[in-house]
């Protein structure tokens, strides 16, 4: 007889988010799981107590992602290569950006990780390294409901285009003026460009 193939935690989460492309956030339950492990359930109550656990971890790893989408280089501009980041991740994984930011508010304290390293990695960027953190912040939070606007409308579909050029150059368009008045109001340089 072969032995029993065991599944880890990780094996589990990467199946959830398997699940989640699939089938949306509402998809992941212990019978679409065991059919992508290709096993029972018991490979998911083995590891997680819980289902809502494992949506936690599932999340957790979807953001994940998503950082390192935001990490890419799309552009020479690190700021605007976070937006172009997001938009292209909500692109890329539709049902995992809106499991993330648009099904449930039971994941908030993970958008405002999110979020929170999105403020770490913009001070990266030269043009803001010395503002004061309470124009960061207003900066971040403006560019934050203009991308997730975007990537949204993207996400389920509503966009027109939703090429690499046209993601990058509609941040660009909107980016240049938000940071031109953010610089101003911090009293620093006003370049153009995101």
């Amino acid at each position: 007889m072969p032995p029993k193939t065991k599944f880890t935690a990780s094996d589990v989460i990467t199946a959830s988010l398997e699940v989640i492309t699939n089938y949306g956030l509402d998809g992941l339950t212990a019978r679409h799981l065991a059919a992508e492990l290709g096993s029972s359930t018991a490979p998911v109550y083995s590891n997680f107590e819980t289902m809502k656990d494992l949506e936690r971890a599932a999340i957790r790893q979807a953001r994940d992602l998503l950082l390192e989408y935001t990490s890419r280089s799309y552009t020479d501009r690190i700021f605007l290569n976070m937006g172009t980041g997001i938009v292209i991740f909500a692109r890329d994984h539709p049902r995992l950006y809106r499991a993330i930011f648009l099904k449930r508010p039971d994941f908030a304290d993970i958008v405002r990780e999110f979020l929170e390293t999105m403020r770490t990695e913009m001070v990266k960027d030269l043009r803001f390294a010395s503002m004061p953190a309470e124009h960061r912040n207003t900066l971040l939070n403006k560019m934050w409901i203009f991308t997730h606007g975007l990537a949204s409308l993207i996400s389920v579909g509503l966009a027109d285009d939703s090429s690499d050029r046209f993601i990058i150059d509609t941040l660009q368009t909107v980016g240049t003026t938000i940071i031109k008045d953010a610089l101003t109001e911090a009293g620093g340089q006003t370049e153009n460009g995101i």
